[in-house]
């Protein structure tokens, strides 16, 4: 009876199964093909529909962090509470006879990038400062002894075109690179060993550019600690990663942050003209400057004309404001405003000369950074003052 009852249960779980597959998924209608999703509290993503695509699959941009993820066209909208590992299927009907098949994954997207550690976590190695930026020691495929950067603001992993030869580089493809020398197609070398430390990454594509500084070979940024927790800690001049939140965490003022390729966005205030403003800023360790203020910025309402400049360089405006960092302030800062109407992609950040004033900690797997400023607080930064003696000269 007991082996039957089983035998039963199986048959009834299997046909349960069978039915729930073929269960319709929901419909949702839309006249236009450019759509908006929405994920969690602050991000907002422009989504084309594509009917070809079987299906077009959204990755939760915090997967194991629940979200509230809306999909909204022209005409409708849906909507999922996600779950880590939980995928969400669902059709939109583009002009009542095209099928955009749809889902939405609450988890890491996938990536050739493999991760060895003989050693548990945490994991620390030192890095040194050059200028305001972040390096480490490290190896490429096997002996190649690499001088890298961290970049937070860094989407991929890029290789110094000057660095290639030396190395002994094998490019097996190409792609198009967006970055501070324009839009330009480059070489991939798409499967190489990077080791830093303990940790050893395998798989990784490497991009090639020619923007770097002749002292670095390798950028690398926070896609190498998918789902970990980072520790950039100036003090001592240690990098640390943890697969858990530190209990030290709570001596440090804690916001959200979430993330385009990877890359951190945090909300910072600053003060110009007489008027306050706050703001979504990519943490942008990887730029030896101040801040930037760019054309997502820029371009709402009447910002741009509403920012007065000390003077204008090739179409941007340079001004002097006052920004605030988790409870922190910095006086007169000189930065550029980047002009809507020549748009070149550049965002809205805060760079290193700024944000080495504090030890960091980045929670990847619930999208929180943890900021205290450091003994650098004191360090001098791009101000007014210093701009004055330049121009004097």
């Amino acid at each position: 009876m007991m082996t039957k009852s089983i035998f039963i249960s199986f048959i009834l779980i299997a046909f349960c199964n069978e039915i729930l597959a073929q269960a319709p998924l929901p419909i949702i209608h839309a006249s236009k093909d450019k759509a908006i999703i929405m994920d969690g509290k602050h991000l907002k993503i422009d989504w084309k529909l594509d009917p070809t695509l079987k299906p077009d699959i959204y990755y939760v941009n915090i997967p194991s962090k629940g979200s509230k993820v809306t999909l909204k066209t022209d005409k409708d909208e849906i909507t999922f509470k996600t779950k880590y590992d939980k995928s969400y299927d669902f059709i939109v009907l583009l002009n009542g006879k095209d099928s955009c098949y749809t889902r939405i994954i609450a988890k890491e997207m996938p990536t050739p990038i493999s991760v060895n550690l003989g050693n548990p976590y945490p994991q620390s190695f030192p890095f040194r400062l050059i200028g305001s930026r972040v390096y480490f020691n490290g190896y490429l495929n096997g002996d190649s002894e690499v001088t890298i950067q961290f970049d937070l603001g860094a989407g991929g992993a890029c290789v110094n075109k000057n660095s290639s030869e030396k190395l002994k580089l094998s490019f097996d493809g190409k792609a198009m690179l967006d970055n501070s020398q324009g839009v330009n197609e480059t070489r991939v070398s798409s499967s190489n060993n990077v080791k830093i430390g303990d940790f050893s990454w395998n798989g990784v594509p490497l991009i090639e550019v020619g923007n770097m500084k002749p002292h670095e070979d390798l950028i690398i940024g926070n896609g190498f600690f998918k789902n970990k927790i980072i520790e950039i800690d100036y003090d001592r001049q240690m990098f640390i990663v943890h697969d858990q939140l530190l209990l030290h965490a709570k001596n440090y003022q804690k916001q959200e942050v979430f993330y385009e390729q990877d890359r951190p966005k945090f909300k910072a205030q600053f003060k110009h003209n007489g008027k306050k403003h706050s703001f979504w800023f990519l943490y942008d360790t990887g730029r030896d400057g101040t801040m930037v203020i760019g054309e997502d910025f820029t371009s709402q309402g009447r910002n741009w004309q509403n920012l007065k400049e000390l003077q204008v360089i090739n179409g941007r405006k340079i001004i002097r404001l006052d920004a605030k960092i988790a409870g922190t302030t910095f006086k007169d800062i000189v930065t550029n405003a980047a002009d809507p109407s020549n748009p070149q992609g550049r965002p809205t950040l805060f760079g290193n000369q700024i944000l080495n004033h504090f030890n960091v900690i980045l929670d990847n797997q619930k999208g929180d950074i943890y900021l205290k400023p450091n003994k650098r607080i004191g360090e001098p930064y791009s101000d007014y003052e210093s701009y004055l003696k330049q121009m004097s000269k």
